[in-house]
């Protein structure tokens, strides 16, 4: 088999393994605010930038933002966020 397709399917089964760490795990209600006034997801991620995150992807989930980052120390975090006043509401693997 060609080493690089080896190589390649390996690293594609890792990234797909480690997908699985940040699951959506938070069921709760975010907010009861419209969509109307939601934080635009350039605001939210600012918000966290200055708080010393380095943001990767925020995606709306039912009524909350999902932020997906590393924090100061470069540790993989996933919040989920009221995103009407970008307060942190849950963060995956915490309870």
């Amino acid at each position: 088999m060609n080493r690089k397709l080896v190589k390649s399917a390996a690293a594609l089964a890792f990234a797909a393994a480690s997908l699985g760490a940040f699951a959506s795990t938070y069921d709760g209600q975010c907010t009861d605010k419209p969509k109307s006034e939601w934080k635009s997801t350039a605001d939210i991620k600012a918000h966290f930038e200055t708080q010393g995150y380095t943001v990767g992807k925020i995606k709306a989930s039912g009524t909350c933002y999902e932020v997906y980052a590393k924090d100061k120390d470069g540790k993989r975090v996933e919040l989920f966020v009221n995103p009407a006043d970008a307060s942190v509401v849950g963060q995956a693997g915490t309870k």
